[in-house]
């Protein structure tokens, strides 16, 4: 058998490295142009005239925010590509208007942005300084109503004020929902209702009477004063307003008030 010599040996070694080395390069090669297809690919896409969003569609029931103005705000800003669309700007933008509670946006493609808006839904006003949402917070002031239109107005005209303190607001908006049906109930509505410092509460009815109603169990009490209130209307008449203390655990204070 023949020996290979020395310098066959070397050859070959040097030979295996060469493969081994151009191999090598090769996957770093094509890693390095995977990379930059990658790149190129993202800036491209990234790039605002790539896919540029061309419908705005606005989902949600619209009661008091204006749809234009809307659509306004939406032209200077909802701008962009498909993919570079700044989500958190549109978001943050419409909730600054003062009836949009919740904003959810989606894509669709290939170039169609979907925006979903839930509006505040307003129960009462806040002592004439803002509105008050079923959540019991705040979320409009009074300034900017009085900045709305006239038929605007006069729909808040109607709804009940609460007063009190202001950490007292969800409580006072709890209670509204427990009393509001047993005055209903009665052909009545709440028109104002709230508390003092030391949670005595009282309401005035869309009649005129005023109920003192007190602290402790508000609702026995007015379930008391429905039973005779009937009577009472047939007994005091056509006065204006009447005052009812309903702090007594067995019977009612009357207080009447003639119309000037």
């Amino acid at each position: 058998m023949q020996k290979r010599s020395k310098s066959d040996n070397w050859f070959s070694v040097y030979k295996i490295a060469i493969l081994y080395n151009l191999a090598w390069y090769q996957k770093i090669l094509l890693m390095s142009l995977l990379f930059s297809l990658m790149v190129g690919f993202g800036l491209i896409m990234l790039d605002p005239h790539t896919l540029p969003i061309k419908t705005v569609r606005i989902d949600g029931h619209l009661i008091n925010t204006n749809p234009q103005t809307l659509r306004t705000m939406l032209s200077k800003i909802a701008k962009g590509g498909f993919f570079n669309i700044d989500f958190t700007k549109v978001r943050l933008s419409i909730l600054t208007l003062p009836w949009v509670k919740n904003v959810q946006i989606h894509k669709q493609w290939p170039d169609t942005l979907i925006i979903q808006i839930q509006e505040h839904t307003v129960v009462a006003r806040w002592m004439n300084k803002a509105l008050v949402n079923i959540e019991g917070k705040l979320f409009i002031s009074y300034p900017k109503i009085r900045a709305s239109s006239d038929s605007v107005n006069h729909k808040f005209r109607d709804l009940p004020l609460f007063t009190g303190p202001l950490k007292s607001l969800k409580d006072i908006l709890k209670r509204y929902n427990q009393l509001a049906p047993l005055v209903s109930a009665a052909g009545l509505k709440i028109q104002e209702f709230g508390c003092n410092a030391r949670k005595a509460w009282y309401m005035v009815l869309n009649n005129g009477m005023k109920l003192k109603l007190g602290r402790g169990d508000n609702q026995m009490r007015l379930q008391r004063f429905f039973k005779v209130y009937q009577r009472l209307v047939m007994s005091y008449g056509n006065w204006e307003s009447l005052l009812m203390d309903l702090r007594y655990t067995n019977g009612i204070a009357v207080r009447t008030v003639l119309a000037k």
